[in-house]
């Protein structure tokens, strides 16, 4: 963290994280711009909002965000520990210079670039950032020497997809009305639904429909099973968190509450949520809750699987174009995922099968590398992390060059090599 801030101006830090703050804050009670996706930060200064993570965990953890903080907690510490190899690399400066500037919007990019050259150094590399020149086509990351070969690295990094984030903003407006309704008769609820078709095809009253039946038959919980979906609504049972709330606070948007509320804790599921409490030192902690309605979902359509599972032919395609003719190059791809187990094991063979069948031309493009970042923010913990790397060998028969591949996690001889998908 302190390596980051020193390219900064002590000014230009102490406005960004102050920015940060209230906008965390403004969001955590309720006061949203609509044209904006309910986004606890700036998308303008995402760099500023990671910083401001990292330093809430370190000094002043009542800020500290976890959904989002599992997300860079684990990376600043991976740059942390190869600082050493990491901040003599040739032109790295300058990389992080535009990624706290120019790039604060999308500094991602430059994130995954430090872990892979740090991997790099810890095999002994030389490496050096490639220096990015105006008016001159984009060129390859990395120039890396490891033994005596030298090798052309491009390093990509996806991100979330845009089908899961217009697939999000329709449950929430399918949603939407249902909390209304239960809030304007302080009933507190739990939907856990399982959509079987696009969420777009959901008609804009049939969650409604299904609360008002509810409602009307007067029993405590209503199942059903349709063309569209299959769920259950019912009353919440509020006192696990009302046990809780007696002798600590809890956060007012967090998996700990989750947990409390719907009963087990589900990884990386998707929520919505409604609840009416009061706070004492700070408003994202509840002290007191009267109130709450939990939307718990999930798409298993084909169409949602396959449009979230997306594979890395595009990208590699797009760093084909960038890699030399006449040295033997290597790609990394790196993504987030946290769209569930499903999703995931899909996006994994898919994955397998398009690497497998990419076509280098007469380019030397001799591996591929595919990073999984699994961040996850349980009840009990600050955070927690899994990692996992696919390898494919693309043109010709050599050893692999990266023998230890893990950018974010410390290998050792007990790590499970299988995926937590197909564990």
């Amino acid at each position: 963290m302190d390596w980051f801030k020193g390219f900064l101006t002590p000014e230009d830090w102490e406005q960004r994280r102050t920015a940060a703050f209230f906008l965390l804050h403004q969001r955590t009670l309720g006061m949203t711009d609509p044209n904006v996706r309910g986004r606890y930060f700036d998308d303008g200064d995402t760099f500023g909002w990671y910083l401001f993570l990292a330093e809430a965990f370190l000094d002043h953890i009542w800020n500290y965000e976890p959904m989002f903080g599992s997300r860079v907690v684990p990376v600043f510490a991976a740059i942390g520990r190869n600082l050493p190899l990491i901040r003599n690399i040739k032109n790295v400066d300058e990389r992080v210079h535009r990624m706290v500037g120019a790039d604060r919007r999308q500094p991602n990019g430059c994130v995954f670039e430090l872990l892979v050259a740090a991997a790099y150094r810890r095999h002994g590399a030389s490496v050096e950032f490639r220096p990015e020149q105006r008016g001159i086509a984009r060129s390859w990351d990395l120039d890396i020497v490891l033994g005596d070969k030298k090798y052309a690295v491009e390093c990509k990094r996806m991100e979330t997809s845009e089908y899961g984030d217009r697939e999000r903003s329709r449950m929430r407006e399918l949603w939407r009305d249902c909390s209304r309704l239960l809030a304007a008769e302080s009933v507190s609820a739990f939907c856990n639904v399982d959509v079987r078709v696009p969420a777009t095809e959901v008609p804009d009253g049939y969650f409604v429909e299904k609360v008002r039946k509810w409602r009307a038959d007067g029993r405590p919980s209503l199942l059903w099973s349709d063309e569209l979906s299959e769920g259950v609504i019912g009353e919440l049972d509020m006192d696990p968190l009302q046990d809780v709330l007696q002798h600590n606070e809890v956060l007012a948007a967090g998996t700990r509450l989750h947990e409390l509320l719907a009963g087990k804790y589900v990884r990386h599921a998707n929520y919505n949520q409604v609840i009416r409490y009061k706070w004492e030192m700070s408003p994202r902690y509840i002290s007191h809750c009267d109130l709450a309605i939990l939307f718990r979902w999930k798409n298993s359509s084909d169409a949602s699987v396959n449009s979230k599972a997306r594979d890395v032919f595009r990208k590699l395609v797009e760093a084909h174009d960038q890699l030399p003719s006449d040295i033997d190059s290597i790609v990394h791809v790196g993504f987030e995922a946290i769209e569930g187990d499903d999703i995931e094991r899909a996006r994994y063979e898919k994955i397998l099968a398009s690497a497998q069948r990419f076509d280098a031309g007469n380019k030397p493009l001799r591996y591929a590398y595919c990073h999984y970042f699994m961040p996850e923010n349980p009840p009990d913990q600050a955070w927690a992390f899994d990692e996992t790397v696919q390898w494919v060998p693309i043109a010709g028969g050599q050893r692999r060059p990266l023998t230890h591949p893990l950018l974010v996690l410390e290998e050792d001889s007990n790590m499970d090599p299988v995926p937590p998908w197909e564990r």
